[in-house]
């Protein structure tokens, strides 16, 4: 009884923030869109609490946790907050080519990716679809083949690719709102948004889909104000067929690996989706240690100290002792925590997020492409990691970089344009 007024109080908490936040705004944007999926996990947090099977592994909870999350999540959500807060009319667009430059770079692993799809579609997406085992099939043999990951550098184009796969959802949106779209460009990149959903479904891998899908939806929300409404119908008609035809494969995906478990479907989706609440409430605050780094700087750290664990099978190992581990969801907050500790994810939090507060407001209703890139990054983090982990670990460190450089560039380029503009030629 006490776990559900629990966890209903922290539903109702999410639920009250959007009530206020929608009467502020009077408008949906990528907060509400952040908001709605918090109170979806809640909501599963409850059925799962209440699933006879599942409920056996938790433990009672506490309020305190709950306030501790509610708090972080909301000084993530902070800048978010901030910037929607303040009237856009427009975007500033950057005098650079960088974003084509990337763009074709994208385009050209996309397309160098085609023969590795064609030559696992038939054991890949069909099997999804004809064999009851083939979504399980494929999960064990990439769990099979973890331990072997990190160790080295192999197909480029597929690093490449991945790395750049969330400002590839970046660009899309941007180009959508110009003026003069070039078309080429924008379906393109349209075809590569699908190579990026194509991958992880060859693998057995709900997880990326779905992180990758939420991307989507997180980069759509944030350009949907640039739109003109016919790009908007155009998006929402395409976005629908999209999501369709994207969840037929996880569906089938998930009834191959859970259909003959005890739990059944339906009570394993209820986990998937709610168990991240729970367990953060649960471990939290006695998490028996820390990884110190270990997974949120995974790259770094390899580079600093060789003997780093390169992948989830030897960090696991590594630390065998901590109480919870990323086998489970804690969401991004409960990932700081675990690899920082309480008081420097505190720290972290409040830093990183005051900084971007004072380099995102928009001036006289127009808003530049770095700040509109550095929301974006703090939106993927927010809407990919509240039931899930910190998305960007491990090689996801590649696409935080890919971010820095792509912000940084964009940041000072726009400085050194501003101090020593481009004379115009008569």
């Amino acid at each position: 009884m006490l776990d559900n007024i629990l966890a209903s109080l922290y539903l109702l908490a999410w639920v009250l923030t959007l009530i206020l936040y929608q009467w502020k705004i009077r408008k949906t944007d990528g907060g509400t869109a952040i908001i709605c999926s918090y109170i979806l996990y809640a909501i599963f947090s409850l059925f799962t609490l209440n699933d006879n099977m599942f409920n056996i592994l938790y433990e009672p909870l506490k309020f305190l946790p709950f306030l501790f999350l509610f708090i972080m999540l909301m000084i993530a959500l902070s800048p978010i907050i901030y910037f929607h807060f303040h009237q856009t009319k427009q975007i500033e667009e950057p005098n650079t080519r960088i974003f084509t430059f990337i763009s074709i770079i994208i385009i050209i692993c996309s397309f160098l990716l085609i023969p590795t799809i064609i030559g696992n579609f038939g054991t890949g997406i069909i099997k999804l679809f004809t064999d009851s085992d083939a979504g399980q099939d494929a999960y064990t043999e990439q769990a099979l083949e973890a331990s072997d990951s990190g160790s080295a550098i192999s197909n480029i184009p597929a690093i490449l690719f991945n790395a750049l796969s969330d400002i590839c959802i970046f660009l899309f949106f941007y180009y959508l709102t110009k003026g003069k779209k070039n078309i080429l460009l924008i379906i393109a990149l349209f075809f590569s948004l699908i190579i990026n959903m194509l991958m992880p479904i060859m693998q057995g891998s709900r997880s990326n889909v779905i992180l990758a899908l939420f991307t989507i939806i997180v980069g759509y929300m944030l350009f949907k104000q640039f739109f003109a409404k016919k790009i908007n119908r155009l998006i929402q008609l395409t976005g629908t067929a999209f999501l369709i035809a994207t969840a037929l494969p996880i569906i089938a995906i998930t009834i191959s690996r859970f259909d003959n478990l005890g739990g059944g479907v339906g009570g394993f989706l209820n986990w998937y989706v709610g168990q991240a609440n729970i367990y953060f409430n649960n471990h939290v605050f006695d998490t028996g240690g820390t990884r110190n780094g270990d997974r949120i700087l995974n790259l770094p750290k390899r580079i600093i100290d060789p003997s780093t664990p390169k992948n989830y099978v030897e960090r696991r190992e590594k630390y065998h002792n901590l109480n919870i581990d990323d086998n489970l969801f804690t969401t991004f907050v409960g990932d700081f925590v675990i690899d920082f500790g309480i008081p420097v994810t505190i720290i972290i939090f409040i830093t990183f997020n005051t900084w971007a507060i004072t380099q995102i407001k928009p001036r006289d209703g127009t808003v530049r492409a770095d700040q509109l890139l550095l929301l974006y990054f703090i939106e993927c983090i927010c809407m990919q990691g509240g039931m899930y982990l910190f998305p960007y670990s491990d090689t996801g460190n590649l696409k935080v970089l890919f971010f820095m450089l792509l912000y940084i560039y964009l940041r000072f380029h726009e400085k050194l344009l501003a101090k020593f503009p481009i004379k115009q030629t008569p």
